[in-house]
């Protein structure tokens, strides 16, 4: 009876120790995305800026917006985040509303259903 308490304590620590890391982790995950999350905001108000200066786009007209385009007429600095210098793209639609969807890719982050392609 003593060694099943002992063995079921030892199994208990064991798993809260897991637990501790995993969730430390994920939190370091977290806090290593943000700095892009950040960029692709950056990216979202400066196409912002540049629809509204520049383009006029008919109902359900959708365009991609190459960030070296936002770069190059003055509207975003860089796509650096810290030493990562990253490439990339936004879709802008207009479905009564313009809606942006932005996508990086950088050596160590890339958006999610980021197309090489586009």
């Amino acid at each position: 009876m003593r060694k099943t308490k002992i063995l079921f304590i030892i199994w208990a620590i064991l798993v809260i120790v897991i637990v501790g890391l995993l969730t430390t982790m994920g939190f370091i995950l977290e806090n290593k995305n943000e700095k892009y999350h950040e960029l692709e905001e950056k990216i979202v108000e400066s196409a912002t800026k540049y629809i509204t200066d520049q383009v006029i786009l008919e109902e359900n007209e959708k365009i991609i917006l190459d960030v070296l385009k936002l770069i190059e007429d003055g509207y975003l600095d860089s796509l650096d985040v810290e030493n990562d210098t990253c490439s990339g793209y936004v879709i802008v639609e207009n479905k009564g509303t313009y809606e942006y969807s932005p996508f990086i890719t950088c050596s160590h982050y890339t958006t999610l259903d980021y197309d090489k392609n586009k």
